[in-house]
C-alpha cells in the first residue's frame, strides 16, 4: 500500500491491510512504508472508529454500548444539573479552600478542654526559636506560642508519619 492508496481507501478495506501488515511490522515500520508520518498515520487509522490495540499491535472497531452511553450521559447530566444550581456555593466554597491554603487552623487537640497540660523544658538553637516568636508574633498575634508549638508538632507529626 502506498500513500495515494491509503488515502484513498475505505476505512474497513485499509484497517485490513495494514492489520496484515502489523502481523510482521511495529506501526512505525508500516507507517514508514506507506509514506505517511505516524502521527498523521494514526490519525487517519481512527476514521470509521477504528481504535488500535497496543498488546496486540492490532487495530479494532470500536462498539458502543449505547445502554452504557445513556447511563453515563444520564449521570452526567445529574452532575452538570448539580453544579448549576449550586455554582455560587461551590464559587465560595472554592475561593475559602484558596483562602484557606494561608490560613493557620488549630487542630482541636491544641485547645482541647479535656487536655492535660504538662510543662516541658525543650533545649533548642536561640536563633531558630527567636526567628519563630517573631514570625508567630508578626502572623498570629492572637495566638499563644505554646499553641503554635503544639499545632507545629502535630504538622511534623502528621507530615512524617
Amino acid at each position: 500500500m502506498n500513500k495515494e492508496q491509503f488515502y484513498n481507501t475505505a476505512p474497513q478495506k485499509r484497517v485490513e491491510i495494514i492489520n496484515e501488515m502489523l502481523k510482521s511490522s511495529s506501526l512505525k515500520e508500516v507507517a514508514k512504508k506507506v509514506g505517511v508520518p505516524e502521527s498523521t498515520f494514526s490519525k487517519e487509522m481512527t476514521r470509521g472508529d477504528y481504535v488500535y490495540i497496543k498488546r496486540d499491535n492490532q487495530y479494532y472497531r470500536f462498539i458502543r454500548d449505547k445502554e452504557m452511553v445513556k447511563q453515563n450521559s444520564e449521570q452526567y447530566q445529574d452532575v452538570i444539573t448539580f453544579i448549576e444550581q449550586n455554582i455560587e456555593t461551590l464559587k465560595v466554597i472554592i475561593n475559602d479552600y484558596e483562602g484557606f491554603r494561608k490560613m493557620l487552623i488549630l487542630d482541636e487537640r491544641v485547645y482541647s478542654k479535656q487536655a492535660e497540660y504538662t510543662n516541658k523544658s525543650i533545649k533548642m538553637n536561640g536563633e531558630v526559636y527567636e526567628e519563630f516568636v517573631e514570625f508567630c508574633k508578626d502572623k498570629y498575634p492572637y495566638l499563644m506560642i505554646q499553641d503554635l508549638v503544639a499545632q507545629s508538632l502535630i504538622d511534623f507529626t502528621n507530615r512524617y508519619k
